[in-house]
């Protein structure tokens, strides 16, 4: 045989087409087979496993979409809350500030006034945030028969925390506590796309997640 043809075999063998043993055997065969066959063996190549398909991901229906995009709405209660404390401790300020000058119960007034902009903030962000949804209905008999929640994920308030008290996670960990952030909350993270996941139970209990 001819050094190109070992070079063919040698690259098939690079490639994980075929196992060293194999090759070894063909080399062999290839050796004590005359010329015009050679060609005809190294034309069978072991076929190429094929890629497993990846199984189509599983999408809410559409009345689990609608429960989700009513319970996003909540972000509007923290704001219209906010809206009227801000209000309502702007004009006691003012009015404190006309009766007393800056006296005590201007300084009462700040407390209304600034809870009032910290839920104005918090509803503001929840517009924005990625929530998670967990709905879970339990098997025939259990109670309460179904357990619903959601709220926003403070992906803010985690990145400032891992930030700031990162250095207390123990080494083992902190990598892994550094990578789940990016994945979860960067932009081009794994999970940058709604992830959904239902599960059903033999004993007939359900569970829903969503997060987006």
């Amino acid at each position: 045989m001819s050094d190109d043809e070992r070079e063919q075999i040698l690259k098939m063998v690079a490639d994980g087409k075929i196992t060293p043993e194999d090759a070894l055997k063909l080399i062999q065969a290839l050796d004590e087979t005359p010329v015009e066959e050679q060609v005809e063996i190294i034309a069978l190549q072991p076929p190429e496993p094929e890629g497993e398909e990846t199984p189509p991901k599983p999408q809410p229906d559409p009345e689990f979409t609608n429960k989700v995009n009513r319970f996003r709405r909540l972000w509007l209660i923290p704001l219209s809350i906010g809206l009227v404390l801000t209000v309502l401790g702007a004009w006691w300020m003012y009015s404190a500030m006309l009766n007393s000058g800056y006296g005590f119960w201007f300084l009462c007034a700040w407390f209304p006034f600034l809870l009032g902009v910290l839920m104005v903030t918090l509803g503001a962000i929840s517009k924005t945030s990625r929530w998670i949804y967990v709905n879970v209905e339990q098997a025939p008999g259990e109670s309460p028969h179904r357990i619903v929640f959601a709220f926003p994920i403070p992906s803010g308030l985690l990145r400032w925390g891992i930030r700031n008290f990162g250095h207390n996670i123990p080494p083992e960990h902190r990598n892994t506590a550094d990578m789940a952030m990016k994945a979860i909350f960067e932009e081009d993270g794994a999970f940058n796309e709604p992830l959904y996941v239902d599960v059903h139970d033999e004993d007939g209990e359900h569970v829903q997640v969503y997060i987006g």
